[in-house]
C-alpha cells in the first residue's frame, strides 16, 4: 500500500493547481465586488475606528452581539445623516437666497454699469475688434449673460435628474455601507484572524503591518475631514464679511476641498472676480489674500500633521501618497494612495529586518 506520510511543507502538483484555483476565485470575487470596494473598505475602516464604541455597547447590552451592532449601526447613521440633513437644508435655502440676489443684481442694470468702467470697457472692445472675422462677430455677449442668468434657476433645473440620480447613489452606498458595518463591526476579530492566519508572515510582522493601516486609514479619513472643515469655516469666514451667505459658501468651499489641484480655488477665484468686476475692489483684495494665505496654508498644515503624527510619513511621501492616489483612484484616492504607500514603508522595514544580514553583506562587498 501506498504510505500516507507526506511531507507537508514540499509543494506538488495538486498545491499549484490549488493556487491557481484560488487564484482565479479570488480574481472573479474581486471583479463582482469591483463597484462596491468603496464602501466595503470605508465599512472596514469604520468598524475599526469604532470598535471600542461597539466594546462599550456590547457590554452595556450584556454581550448581545447583534443588538450591540444595531445600536452602533444607528447611531453612526446618526452621527453622519442628522448633521448632513441640517447643513444640506441650509446650504439649499442660502443657494437660493444667493441666486436671487445675482438676479436681481442683474435686473438693476449693473452688467451695463460693469462694462462702462474704463478698463473693462477696452477689453471689450479690444475683444469685439479681434473676433470681427470669426463666427462669434454676432453675437451680443451682454444679452447672453442677462439670458443665461436669468434662466439660472430653469438650467438648474434642468440639472435637477442628474443631481438626484447622483444623489440616490450616494445614498444607496452609504446604505450598503451601513449594512456590511453591522456585520463587520461584530465580527471583526474573527475576520482579520482569519485574514492573518492565511499569512505567511509572522505574528510580530503581521501586527506591524494592521497597525500601520489602522494609523493610516485613521489618520487620513480625520485628515481629510478636519482639512475640509477647516477650509470650509475660513473660507465661510472670508464671503461673509464680503457680503455673500458664509454658510452657503463655507459648505460649498468645504466640498471643493476635496476636488483634486483646483480645490477651493474653484469657489473663491470667481467670487473676488465677481467682486472686482462690481468695483468692490477692498472685497475682492481681501478675498484673495485671505484664501491663499489662511485657507490655502490650512490645507498645507493640517493633512500633513494627521499624516506625519499618525502614520509617521514625511511630508514629501504624503505629497505622492496624496497626488498619486488622486491621479489613480479619484477622489477616493485621499484615503488609499496613503494606505499603499504607508502599507509599502513597512513591507520594506520587514524585508529589511529579515535580510538585514545579506544586506549589510553586500553593503561590505
Amino acid at each position: 500500500m501506498k504510505s500516507n506520510s507526506t511531507d507537508k511543507s514540499k509543494l506538488n502538483i495538486s498545491h499549484y493547481f490549488l493556487f491557481i484555483m484560488i487564484a482565479l476565485s479570488l480574481f472573479l470575487c474581486w471583479k463582482m465586488v469591483k463597484g462596491y470596494i468603496d464602501p466595503i473598505v470605508i465599512a472596514f475602516i469604520l468598524s475599526v475606528l469604532t470598535h471600542p464604541i461597539y466594546e462599550w455597547i456590547r457590554r452595556k447590552c450584556r454581550y448581545n452581539n447583534n443588538i450591540a451592532a444595531f445600536i452602533s449601526s444607528i447611531l453612526l447613521n446618526l452621527v453622519i445623516i442628522i448633521p448632513l440633513f441640517f447643513i444640506f437644508s441650509a446650504v439649499i435655502r442660502q443657494g437660493i437666497l444667493s441666486l436671487d440676489s445675482i438676479n436681481r443684481w442683474i435686473a438693476g442694470g449693473n452688467i451695463e454699469k460693469v462694462a462702462q468702467i474704463p478698463f473693462i470697457s477696452d477689453a471689450l472692445e479690444l475683444f469685439h475688434k479681434h473676433i470681427e472675422d470669426t463666427i462669434f462677430k454676432s453675437v451680443d455677449f451682454n444679452s447672453l449673460i442677462v439670458t443665461v442668468s436669468s434662466h439660472a434657476g430653469e438650467i438648474m433645473m434642468s440639472q435637477g435628474k442628474y443631481i438626484i440620480s447622483n444623489i440616490s447613489s450616494v445614498a444607496g452606498k452609504f446604505f450598503l455601507m451601513t449594512f456590511i458595518f453591522f456585520f463587520v463591526v461584530q465580527d471583526q476579530k474573527k475576520i482579520f484572524d482569519y485574514i492573518l492566519h492565511l499569512s505567511p508572515l509572522s505574528s510580530t510582522h503581521e501586527k506591524m503591518l494592521t497597525e500601520k493601516i489602522k494609523a493610516v486609514a485613521k489618520s487620513a479619513i480625520l485628515g481629510t475631514l478636519i482639512t475640509a472643515l477647516s477650509q470650509g469655516v475660513a473660507g465661510g469666514i472670508a464671503f461673509a464679511v464680503c457680503g455673500f451667505p458664509g454658510f452657503f459658501w463655507g459648505a460649498v468651499m468645504s466640498f471643493a476641498s476635496l476636488i483634486p489641484f483646483v480645490g477651493t480655488a474653484l469657489i473663491w477665484l470667481p467670487a473676488a472676480i465677481w467682486l472686482f468686476i462690481s468695483s468692490s475692489w477692498g472685497y475682492a483684495v481681501f478675498l484673495v489674500i485671505w484664501s491663499v494665505v489662511v485657507v490655502g496654508t490650512i490645507d498645507n498644515i493640517v493633512r500633513p500633521l494627521f499624516m506625519k503624527g499618525s502614520a509617521g510619513m514625511g511630508t514629501l511621501l504624503i505629497f505622492f501618497s496624496i497626488l498619486g492616489g488622486l491621479n489613480y483612484f479619484g477622489i477616493t484616492g485621499l484615503l488609499y494612495g496613503p494606505m499603499v504607500f504607508g502599507l509599502t514603508i513597512v513591507l520594506l522595514y520587514i524585508y529589511d529586518v529579515e535580510f538585514h544580514e545579506f544586506l549589510k553583506t553586500q553593503d561590505r562587498s
